[in-house]
């Protein structure tokens, strides 16, 4: 059983890794040209930004060379995920549930990481920090970061999950579009977070724990773990990592591609020549939409036939 404890840890991580790339690629080839949303303010357009302006007001703007900022990008998709800003400025009932939700998750990633690095390091005898023994300085430090991090993150996830699932269930608005599979989302995580707390408050020290099951993955040592809450807890880890990218819970995966291709892709045709050699391809697409405004009858016809066929739309 503890080998195949061991080896579920692989497999989960492994499909997580899979997963994501398979779905990010099938995104890729798959999404069409976006149509341009045309709202700003637009990060990239640095000061202008903070009017919503763009580089559209410049005379004859198409003559000129074009500026992007490309570092206001960065930190908008930084505020966007890590504060969920425009969640805060539109919906700040929801925020307050849902905030709690995701910086939980960051915690314990971030401890994740945090404790993976630490563990390669000491295999590479910086340290036997992966263990309880002989701790001190530096690393009785990161120990004690680690089991905050994890009360602090489990509480979130456990709290604004809890919160979110009755949000959706006293919101009108939200009841009329919630589905089973929603409640199953958010509740996975919730569970996750329960067993994990659980672990946390039974085990005189979870980061010993998690450290030592780490060293253990990273050089094929499959030593049994004595705590059963911890092995539950990780359970439901796996299981979260593999339901990530199978459920609406991948959206994590495509805030990039949300925000800087979908709703900041501002560039002009006349400058893009990806977007130059795709158009035409694209124009060649068949529809069969019957409507008087669209030029549409029916019968197949190009979205080229259909951009210069005039309408019968009486005005």
């Amino acid at each position: 059983m503890t080998t195949l404890f061991y080896l579920l840890g692989y497999l989960a991580v492994a499909a997580f890794v899979v997963l994501s790339c398979i779905k990010i690629s099938g995104y890729l080839q798959a999404s069409p040209l976006h149509v341009r949303w045309e709202l700003y303010p637009v990060p990239h357009e640095g000061k202008k930004a903070a009017y919503g302006g763009s580089f559209m007001e410049n005379t004859e703007w198409w003559k000129q060379g074009r500026h992007v900022e490309h570092l206001c990008d960065i930190l908008g998709i930084f505020k966007e995920v890590l504060l969920l800003e425009a969640t805060f400025k539109h919906n700040n009932k929801l925020w307050f549930r849902t905030y709690p939700f995701h910086f939980g998750m960051y915690m314990l990633m971030g401890g994740t990481i945090i404790l993976t690095i630490t563990v390669l390091c000491g295999m590479l005898g910086a340290s036997e920090i992966w263990t309880g023994m002989n701790m001190g300085g530096v690393v009785a430090f990161i120990h004690n970061v680690i089991n905050a991090i994890v009360m602090i993150g489990a509480f979130g996830i456990l709290g604004g999950g809890i919160a979110l699932i009755c949000r959706r269930r006293s919101d009108q608005g939200l009841k009329n579009y919630t589905t089973a599979e929603h409640y199953l989302n958010i509740g996975v995580f919730v569970l996750f977070a329960f067993f994990t707390l659980v672990a946390w408050a039974v085990n005189p020290d979870y980061a010993v724990l998690a450290g030592t099951f780490i060293h253990n993955l990273l050089t094929g040592n499959f030593e049994a773990i004595e705590s059963v809450s911890f092995v539950i807890s990780m359970l439901c880890g796996f299981f979260v990592l593999l339901w990530i990218p199978l459920s609406n819970m991948q959206h994590l995966l495509f805030k990039y591609f949300m925000y800087h291709d979908i709703r900041w892709g501002d560039t002009p045709t006349a400058q893009s020549p990806k977007n130059q050699a795709i158009i035409p391809e694209l124009l060649k697409k068949q529809v069969t939409w019957a409507a008087p405004h669209i030029a549409g009858d029916g019968t197949p016809k190009s979205w080229l036939d259909i951009a210069t066929s005039k309408s019968t739309t009486q005005k």
